[in-house]
């Protein structure tokens, strides 16, 4: 990508997926986009401002989505115990720390906030067929264990899929609102990354690790309801 992403330009890479009233970042959350709106950037690789940020918890990625959407003047989705300002839920971000009391989403809000797995596995096919998003050649568009050199890469560097999505097999892993029925703190995460065999990097792969677990390999991608 030539242009930097930050906040103030955030709307013009989302892209409205065919058939369904929602809206997609075309790539994961940039370093740069996340440090724009929360002042700090905990990832483990820094070379470059479109490196994909990781390292961040989910419930880093659902506090950056309500400061997101707070930024835009838009109604924020998520809510601690009923309330949505973040400044009231007692939580640091990156300490590795859990947000306590009951995470739950306003399905009628109009603002930033996490795919479901639904949501993402279908943007992910792009409309198409292929085992990875967007060919079945992996090599072509994602960054995986064979590949990446055991590091994150720039977003938006491999071929697109069907609907203009970029790294939705490899890179990092990104971080999904669906949580695990047998752990209620668990949380999964779609798309495989930059550490994982080709396998885990297939459609239709998930994983799950608890809520407040960050790695050097996990971030994230934003929707937006459109039909609000």
């Amino acid at each position: 990508m030539a242009e930097g992403v930050t906040y103030k330009n955030v709307d013009k890479l989302m892209i409205a997926v065919p058939g369904k009233e929602f809206s997609i970042l075309a790539t994961e959350v940039t370093q740069e986009l996340y440090e724009s709106v929360m002042g700090e950037n905990p990832s483990n690789f820094k070379e470059e401002k479109n490196l994909p940020v990781e390292q961040v918890s989910w419930y880093d990625a659902v506090y950056f989505c309500n400061k997101l959407s707070d930024m835009f003047g838009l109604t924020p989705v998520y809510a601690v115990d009923g309330e949505p300002d973040v400044e009231k839920w007692s939580y640091a971000p990156h300490k590795g720390n859990k947000i306590t009391g009951t995470v739950s989403q306003d399905e009628n809000a109009n603002g930033y906030r996490l795919p479901t797995m639904e949501e993402w596995q279908y943007a992910a096919k792009g409309g198409q067929d292929y085992k990875y998003s967007g060919s079945d050649k992996l090599d072509e568009v994602g960054w995986y264990y064979d590949n990446s050199g055991s590091k994150t890469h720039p977003v938006a560097q491999k071929t697109p899929n069907g609907y203009a999505l970029y790294d939705m097999s490899g890179n990092v892993g990104e971080w999904c609102w669906d949580s695990n029925p047998r752990n209620s703190n668990g949380r999964y995460s779609c798309g495989g990354c930059w550490h994982y065999g080709a396998y885990d990097c297939g459609m239709g792969i998930k994983a799950w690790c608890d809520a407040c677990y960050a790695y050097n390999y996990l971030g994230f991608r934003i929707v937006r309801s459109t039909g609000k």
